[in-house]
């Protein structure tokens, strides 16, 4: 059944501004629809695509195809002037719906479908552009259309072999909601609140509980937080040297969906990668070469404080949070074997992933928006990353969580 569509309390904004980063290192799936419609436009006949392979296997997507990608990971699409060849040859209706649609997000819960941006476009990020409610008609149009669903999906899982119905699930998620959105305290603080929530969740019995029982339990976990997030910041213990190797793991995994980063499955990008992940392990010496979208420093440099930047920097990543939190995107979109508390755990992982990989751009330089706008889209993209929605990752994220560790990864990298 299709869900009525409503907007976030959050005001977002967006126009497209043709920067042209969502056509670089981005998945594209078809549709059934799509991929006739691009068969039907004949590329194979223009002289510049008749040596250029087009479309490759995706098992995902509901035709089984996506969009090719260039060597360099731009759609094969992406003229040398930054635009969309089936855009300029056939119009806007020609190009594949993700395309049309994208930052656009309607995510479903179970009696609405909630209209949001993703943050991977940099324009989203930076809430630049029309009010949010001036897409609502081509939104609704695309679902007219059958390009889009509003369908009602499953709640995500409670905890690990415990599935709850939706309306305990809101509670929960809107529990976690309050702790992130709470502007008495800054960021920092509000995500350790989330994690202190998350492990709180997770140590109570709750296999016997009615789901009655259960939103008052996360009621009540939601006031405890606060309190028992305190030590964290009175003491301010630096993280266990393990904990410190797997973050700069996932943080360098992360710093590859930079928008300027190339994507080659080449011999040397896996020798790149390679090292990058040795540099991670050591945690000595410079950086590792990421197709010189950051600058050279030194690991060590990155783990010192920062210092206080200007509001207009932290304000991206402070959204980025926000949002994703009154959405829910983050416990539903791409992770559908996760429980909450471990997608918690993933969006919280993030903030001082984002602090870090901003340090690094910044490194020798003046901080600027700009980067932490770039900063934003790698996070945003981490969400549909295998690498960081993987098993491993899961293991990574639990063993960072042990006895408090990823509390302290939050609150030493924000500093």
């Amino acid at each position: 059944m299709s869900l009525p569509i409503v907007l976030l309390d959050q005001h977002e904004q967006w126009d497209c501004h043709q920067c042209g980063y969502c056509c670089r290192g981005s998945v594209i799936p078809l549709s059934v629809d799509d991929y006739k419609r691009l068969r039907s436009q004949e590329w194979e006949k223009q002289p510049e695509f008749r040596q250029t392979k087009m479309l490759a296997s995706f098992p995902g997507a509901e035709s089984s195809y996506r969009i090719a990608h260039r060597a360099d990971g731009a759609c094969v699409f992406l003229s040398d002037e930054g635009l969309c060849r089936i855009h300029s040859k056939f119009g806007i209706e020609a190009k594949p719906t993700v395309c049309r649609t994208f930052p656009l997000q309607l995510v479903a819960h179970e009696h609405q479908a909630i209209l949001t941006l993703r943050r991977a476009c940099p324009s989203a990020a930076a809430d630049l552009g029309s009010q949010l409610p001036r897409h609502l008609s081509f939104v609704k149009q695309m679902v007219r259309e059958q390009r889009l669903s509003t369908d009602a999906i499953a709640p995500p899982i409670f905890k690990s072999g415990e599935r709850r119905d939706w309306k305990t699930m809101r509670a929960v998620l809107e529990s976690v909601g309050s702790l992130l959105r709470d502007e008495r305290y800054p960021p920092v603080r509000r995500l350790v609140h989330a994690l202190q929530f998350a492990s709180l969740l997770e140590a109570a019995k709750t296999r016997g509980l009615r789901d009655e029982q259960i939103v008052e339990l996360a009621c009540t976990l939601a006031e405890l937080a606060p309190e028992e997030s305190k030590p964290f910041f009175t003491e301010r213990q630096e993280p266990k040297a393990y904990s410190k190797i797997l973050f700069r793991l996932a943080a360098i995994t992360c710093a590859r969906l930079h928008p300027e980063c190339q994507h080659r499955a080449t011999w040397s990008a896996r020798w790149q990668l390679a090292q990058a992940a040795w540099s991670a392990v050591r945690g000595k010496g410079e950086t590792p070469t990421i197709d010189k979208c950051f600058p050279t420093a030194k690991l060590e440099e990155l783990d010192r404080p920062f210092g206080a930047m200007r509001p207009e920097i932290y304000q991206p990543l402070t959204r980025y949070f926000e949002t994703a939190a009154e959405s829910f995107l983050y416990a539903i979109a791409d992770r559908k074997s996760w429980s909450v508390i471990e997608s918690i755990r993933g969006l919280a992982v993030l903030f001082p992933i984002g602090l870090w990989l901003h340090k690094w751009l910044s490194h020798g330089r003046e901080p600027i928006v700009q980067n932490m706008l770039h900063v934003i889209v790698a996070l945003d993209r981490s969400q549909g990353y295998a690498a960081l929605n993987g098993p491993q990752h899961r293991w990574r994220l639990a063993t960072m969580s042990a006895n408090g560790e990823l509390e302290r990864l939050v609150v030493w990298y924000a500093r």
